[in-house]
Parts: structure tokens; sequence; C-alpha cells
């Protein structure tokens, strides 16, 4: 009997510390209730499907773990995400080579990053609100960039297609790419005195102030991760459907940061979850796929995961405000 009693609190010892759990286990379960409900579910391609338009957002919601867990909210990040696509798309068809096309396309991303934390900094507003006017900025600047007809006139036999847009045997170059992301960007936010700054500041920038942490400098780093992911995103999206539409991320902001509340991200700072993100790009993807194959009209999807994201919310909420009754 004592060996089974210790057992049981190794068991609940090793679940407590993957603090991820929970969101893990509502994965499962909900991937089990579609397999039961839907035997068109369960199959290959469509788990290929599922895991492939989960990677996009997945790569943006590390971002948003960055930008959350130091106080930062960015509505931009969707149309980062549309004029770099539109960007990468025009010149290729005006014949610049693909590496070059990519690498400033990358820059773009954290540029855009950069110039919405400056702003933020330098006229002392809230990145929110810095980002509700870039974010109609940035995207009326990838329609000027794009023009009004439709792109698709350039070489399709280039790295960006034949390998970043296509499958390493059954697995996308889209989902490796955001398991190395997320392997990386989970030491660097966990294990890391950048991380730790990050953190910090989210969790009292008075405190972060008082430890000598250069604030300003931490901000804007953060910020140009969170526009180069966006930018990876948008590059890995345009070798897979092999075009880009203006509409190009549309909304992509508030799934990217839905993904990261979700995973267990708090909406007010201080703390975060690479692997949780991760996660829950996979929960939004599932919700979308599974409400098609259930018969469920594609309108309603938005209903669906706006009602998540308040969900997700709503337990961040209370779950902060539980620790501070204690």
């Amino acid at each position: 009997m004592p060996d089974i009693t210790a057992g049981i609190k190794s068991i609940k010892k090793t679940v407590s510390r993957f603090k991820e759990f929970g969101i893990l286990t509502a994965f499962l379960v909900l991937a089990l209730i579609l397999t039961i409900s839907t035997p068109t579910f369960f199959q290959l391609a469509n788990l290929i499907l599922v895991v492939r338009w989960s990677a996009y957002t997945g790569i943006l919601a590390l971002g948003a773990v960055f930008m959350l867990s130091q106080g930062d909210i960015d509505l931009s990040v969707g149309s980062i995400y549309n004029i770099v696509a539109l960007y990468i798309v025009v010149v290729l068809e005006m014949g610049l080579p693909v590496g070059l096309a990519v690498l400033t396309g990358l820059f773009i991303g954290m540029l855009c990053g950069f110039i919405n934390i400056s702003l933020s900094i330098m006229l002392k507003i809230p990145m929110l609100i810095i980002t509700l006017g870039t974010m109609n900025i940035f995207r009326g600047l990838g329609l000027v960039i794009y023009g009004g007809e439709g792109r698709n006139d350039f070489p399709l036999d280039n790295f960006l297609f034949k390998v970043l847009g296509e499958k390493i045997g059954q697995v996308p170059f889209s989902v490796i790419a955001l398991f190395i992301l997320a392997a990386i960007l989970f030491f660097v936010f966990g294990y890391t005195k950048f991380g730790i700054h990050v953190r910090s500041i989210g969790g009292n920038v008075l405190v972060a102030r008082a430890m000598s942490i250069r604030i300003n400098r931490t901000r804007i780093f953060s910020a140009m991760i969170n526009g180069g992911l966006a930018a990876i995103a948008a590059i890995l999206t345009v070798g897979y459907v092999r075009t880009a539409v203006p509409t190009f991320g549309t909304g992509y902001e508030l799934m990217a940061i839905a993904a990261a509340i979700i995973g267990g991200t708090a909406l007010s700072g201080g703390s975060g979850s690479i692997i949780g993100a991760v996660i829950g790009a996979l929960i939004l993807s599932l919700i979308v796929n599974g409400m098609a194959h259930l018969g469920v009209p594609y309108y309603w999807s938005g209903t669906v995961t706006g009602m998540v994201i308040i969900t997700a919310v709503a337990l961040d909420y209370f779950s902060n405000r539980r620790k501070l009754l204690k």
C-alpha cells in the first residue's frame, strides 16, 4: 500500500511539473471526440492538413507568447504576415532570386516589429493602441506593393516551393519549422537571461526597473522576434499555396493571441508557455477542421473560435485572481 501511495504521489508530482498537461488533455479529448463522431476525421491526409494549418498560427503564437509575457499586445501581426506574403510574390514575379526575396521578407517583418515598439516607447502609448493603427498601415502598404492584379507568374522550380512548401516524408516542412522554432524559443524563453527579463517586465515593470533590466531594449528584441516569426509564417504559406492574395492574414492576430492564451500565456503578462502555444494552435485548427467534418457551415467557425477565446481569457482572469487572493 505505501508503494502504491508513493507511486501516485510521484505521478502527481510529475504531472504538476508539466503545466501544459491540462491543455494537452483537452486537445486529446477533442481529437477523440471528433474521431468517434466522424469517420473522415482520423485519416492521414486530414491529420496532415490539421497540423499544416496549425503550423502557421503556431509560429505566430510563439511571438505572441513573448509579447504578452512582457505586457504588450500586438494587433498588427496579421498585417505583417500579409505585407511579407504580398511582397514575396511580387518580387518573385519581378525575377528577384528566391534567397534574397526570403531574406528581405524576413527583414521587413522584423522592421515592422521594430517600428511598432519604437513608436510605443517614444510616444509612451501602449502597444495595443499603436498596433491598432499600424495594422491598417501595414495592410495598406501591402496592397500598394501588390497592385490590383493576381500574382502567380513566377517560376515554381525554386527552393521556396520545392522545399519550404512541400513535405519531408509525410510531414509538411512548415510543421518541422514550427517545432524547430518552438524548441529554440522554448530554451530562449525559459532558460536565458533574456527570457527572464521578458517575464519580469510583464510581471512588474517597477521591479524590473529596480533590477536594472534594460526594459526598452528587451521590448524591442521581443517585438522584432514577433515580426520575424510573422514573416517566417508568411514565407512558408506562400511556399505552400504558391501565391498570395490581399486577404492573407486577416484575423490571424486574434488567432495567434488566442492560441497563446489557450496554451497558458497570461494576458496580464509575467508568464507564458511556448509548448502551450503550439498545443493551442493545434486546438484552434482542430476546431475549424472538425466543424467542417461534422457538416457545420464554415461561417460558424468564427463564432466558435470567438467563444473559445472568451473562455480562455476568462479562465486566465479567474486563475490570476485566485492566485492574488491566496
